[in-house]
Order: C-alpha cells, then structure tokens, then sequence
C-alpha cells in the first residue's frame, strides 16, 4: 500500500526525485508504518483533503514566492502510544501537503522536521519518507529551524508551543509566507481571560498574524474524537485585496 501512495504525481514522472533509498525499519516501526499508510489513504479520501488542497492551490498561486521547503515543527514522536493515532494522521498530512506543493509548482520541495521529542527509529521514519532532521534542546526554542526557514519555506505546525511561535512569528524577524497550524482564533478561546497564555496569543494575534489572511481547516473523514486534534487554519502573508484571495473564515 505504502508503495502505491509514495508514487510521484505526474509533474514530477520527468524529473529526478531526490528521496534516499528507504533504510531497514525496527519492529517497532514495521508496526507503525501499515498505520501511516492506512492514514493517507484515508486522508486521501476525506473532505478535509480536498479542503486543504484547495486552500494552498489559492495561496501558493496568487504568492509571489513558491515554497521549496516545508518544516514541521512540533511533529511529535510516533513511537509513543498515548496520542500516537493523532500523530500518525499528523505525519500523514504533512506528507500529503508535500505532494499536492509538488503538484502545484512541478517542484519536488525539501523536508524539514524538528520535534525535541524525536526517537531514533522516529528519525529513522522520517528519513525513509525524505524527511531530514533537524535539531533543539527544547520545544520553546525554535533550535535548528531557524536557519532553515526563509521566505520560500511552508511551515506545517500542528502543535507548536506559544514560545516558539513567538520565536517564528516575532522576534526572529523572518518573514514566514505560508503557515499551516494552530487555528489562533481558536487559541485564544482555550485559554482564560486575564491568563498569560491568553495575552501571548492576542499578543500573536496583533502582532504576527494580523497582516495575514486566514483559512480555518474544516472537513470530515479525517480526525476523529479519539485523536483529540486541535483546530487549524492557513495563513498565508499576501494582500488581502488580492484578486482569488483565501476568504477569511
């Protein structure tokens, strides 16, 4: 199954593809990986899929800059079973937004992952699917990420600590185009008014976000309540009075 979903689109059929040859898996990863190609095929297949697919067609059409690399900050390690279904279906998806990048702009883009939480067979994974790894002594530090990311970076956070969305979106002072993470309308309702977690995401808000245009990610078939996820969006920093602009939801 996992050979017939790593299959490039037919864009990318006439150049080469620069994925290493995949490497012996453990046990523990020949168990983990039927879960992950069963994910795609089912991501493959719900309502979220062509939502998502729809938004960055918009975005990275009407952008200036084509991404040519995707960063995952806040991954998760896989190989720990509580929360593991969610974090293989979050794996998935950043898998799948490679392929529909690779199909809008017939490019094959460079993947980048950085989680503190990352075990060896993790990386071992991740290596397998063309995923290089990147490095940080804490998930309130945005360690290795930020030499790589740049304006031409998509950067995929399913679970990122506000600390280091302060790091990304503020102080480092790069101009991040395309966001794929934590819904912040969302964020901030999660946490109690007068809270310091509440300030930091209105901080975020004001500060980082507010420039951008935002698309929350909705659609069935995907998640389920036993993953717990947590709402998204897409963020992408072009004008808002774009013609075919991301409508604002």
């Amino acid at each position: 199954m996992s050979e017939s979903v790593d299959q490039p689109t037919p864009a990318a059929l006439d150049r080469p593809i620069r994925r290493p040859k995949p490497k012996a898996l453990s046990r523990e990863l020949r168990h983990i990986q039927p879960l992950l190609d069963d994910a795609r095929v089912l991501y493959l297949e719900s309502q979220l899929c062509q939502n998502i697919n729809r938004t960055l067609q918009t975005a990275i059409r009407a952008s200036a800059v084509q991404p040519t690399k995707i960063v995952s900050l806040g991954l998760g390690s896989l190989t720990v079973a509580r929360g593991q279904s969610r974090r293989i279906k979050q794996l998935a998806l950043f898998l799948a937004i490679r392929d529909e990048v690779e199909k809008i702009t017939s490019s094959s883009p460079d993947l980048f992952a950085q989680d503190p939480t990352f075990s060896r067979d993790d990386e071992l994974l991740l290596s397998n699917h063309g995923v290089q790894i990147l490095r940080t002594p804490s998930g309130s530090q945005l360690g290795d990420a930020a030499s790589v990311i740049d304006h031409s970076t998509l950067v995929y956070s399913p679970f990122l600590t506000l600390e280091a969305y302060e790091q990304l979106l503020v102080q480092s002072g790069m101009l991040v185009q395309l966001l794929v993470g934590d819904d912040f309308n969302s964020l901030l309702k999660k946490w109690p008014k007068h809270s310091a977690e509440r300030a930091q995401v209105d901080g975020l808000m004001k500060t980082a976000v507010s420039g951008f245009r935002r698309k929350a990610i909705t659609g069935e078939g995907f998640w389920n309540e036993e993953d717990q996820s947590f709402p998204m969006a897409v963020y992408s920093a072009w004008p808002k009075g774009q013609a075919g602009k991301i409508e604002e939801s």
